[in-house]
């Protein structure tokens, strides 16, 4: 085989795919990033929650996200139930982004990282154990491995039910405030920024833009202005093109061993429960340690592909779970459009006590992240919760298969693993078994 152009191809400039490529080439890796130019149309705030400062800081990007924000949202006013709330965060709020200017300045450390820059849109990738081949409208690149960052095009998927029509209006409204409002036909996110600017989008079902021009879609954002409980006399300044919003996960992402799905190519989130920023942060830093480990010719390249579609299925899970809980609290409206996407809640019933069931805990393996490079380790699968215990203390998934053996009610299986480990470690072991699926009973006592 031909020396590769590049070592990694990360196709894709949004935050998912330049925190990907900016991670490898601080580790010394040979990447290019390829994208045709950001597409039009997002609105211009981007919500950053505090949770996500953590693991910004300890990559090295959270002076930079400080960097492109005016400060942190002073407040959340909601109408989304009978009566309107209203939520001072006391410092502690999402900082908002200015999304063009953290584009920008993503795409600048990339490069000052090492990354190369190429411009062009991607027509296809091909790809095999060895490598991958992507087809570009200037050329070919070939590459040891594609890293696919650009979105809900990047795969096929079923037509989005959701529609965002981003805007920027005018309102006489002090800077720092966000705002989340139920309406009859579906609901509106926005934040005010200095200068009397509103930035946000309107949320509808895609079935009622089919066919609409930029008049009609005009007049639906200014309708929903109009109609705002939260903000009066919101005036509409400028709209951009609709964007596909509805919650789309891939089944699979890794399209093949060489080239894997990130951020919103594997996982589309709605923007109704959704941190989209900490979602693609995260998704890239994942990408970028799968990556040194597939690259890596010490490392089982398996270990990483199994890491993320692990990875994967939590995430969908979660975001599943936080989208059907945010539209089920919604009591302001019962409209179809509301009524279409209240789900019930499904809560797991709690196990049956009443038998005693003998139990022989089985191992399995499960991907590890192991200082820079994920690993193999024994563990015991969590159906439930889609995760694996490995480890609580003193207690890994071995001595727990071990006092499993032989089958054993799970009183007796705790009283095994006490005479070696403390008792209130065995009794946090055997909760989360339970609770995640991997014994038959609910509990035992401590």
């Amino acid at each position: 085989m031909h020396k590769p152009d590049v070592t990694v191809a990360v196709l894709g400039a949004g935050p998912a795919g330049l925190v990907a490529a900016r991670s490898l080439a601080a580790v010394g890796v040979d990447v290019a990033i390829v994208d045709g130019g950001a597409p039009a149309g997002r609105h211009g705030i981007e919500s950053f929650p505090a949770s996500g400062a953590p693991l910004a800081a300890e990559i090295g990007m959270l002076e930079l996200l400080c960097s492109v924000s005016d400060g942190p949202a002073a407040s959340m006013h909601l109408s989304w139930r009978d009566a309107t709330e209203q939520r001072i965060f006391e410092g502690e709020g999402p900082l908002l982004l200015d999304r063009e200017a953290m584009h920008a300045a993503l795409r600048q450390d990339a490069i000052t990282k090492g990354c190369r820059l190429i411009a062009s849109r991607v027509r296809e990738v091909r790809s095999d154990r060895l490598g991958a081949d992507v087809l570009l409208e200037t050329g070919r690149l070939t590459a040891e491995l594609v890293i696919d960052a650009r979105g809900r095009v990047a795969r096929a998927h079923a037509g989005d039910d959701l529609v965002a029509l981003p805007f920027q209006a005018m309102a006489h409204e002090n800077p720092h405030k966000m705002f989340l409002e139920a309406q009859v036909d579906g609901w509106l996110w926005a934040a005010s920024t200095p200068g009397d600017s509103l930035h946000g989008a309107v949320f509808l079902a895609s079935n009622m833009l089919a066919g609409t021009t930029q008049e009609t879609r005009n007049g639906l954002v200014a309708a929903a202005l109009s109609g705002m409980r939260l903000v009066s006399g919101a005036q509409l300044h400028q709209m951009g093109r609709p964007v596909a919003a509805g919650f789309s996960a891939a089944d699979e992402p890794v399209a093949a061993a060489r080239h894997i799905l990130i951020g919103d190519a594997a996982i589309a989130r709605d923007p109704i429960a959704s941190h989209g920023v900490v979602h693609a942060i995260r998704s890239g830093v994942q990408a970028a340690v799968a990556a040194c480990t597939i690259l890596d010719k010490q490392t089982d390249s398996r270990a990483a592909l199994a890491f993320l579609r692990h990875k994967h299925s939590q995430t969908v899970q979660a975001a599943r779970i936080a989208t059907d809980a945010a539209y089920a609290d919604q009591s302001l409206h019962d409209s179809a459009f509301w009524r279409q996407r209240r789900k019930e809640l499904v809560r797991s019933a709690p196990a049956n006590t009443s038998d005693v069931v003998p139990v022989a805990i089985e191992l399995t393996r499960a991907p590890v992240l192991n200082e820079d490079r994920i690993r193999w380790a024994p563990a015991i699968a969590l159906p439930e919760t889609s995760d694996f215990f490995i480890a609580h203390g003193t207690i890994k998934a071995v001595d727990v298969a071990a006092a499993s053996r032989p089958a054993a009610s799970l009183e007796t299986i705790a009283k095994r693993l006490a005479r070696s480990h403390n008792i209130r470690c065995v009794a946090d072991v055997i909760e989360t078994l339970c609770a995640g699926g991997a014994l038959p009973q609910a509990g035992v006592a401590a």
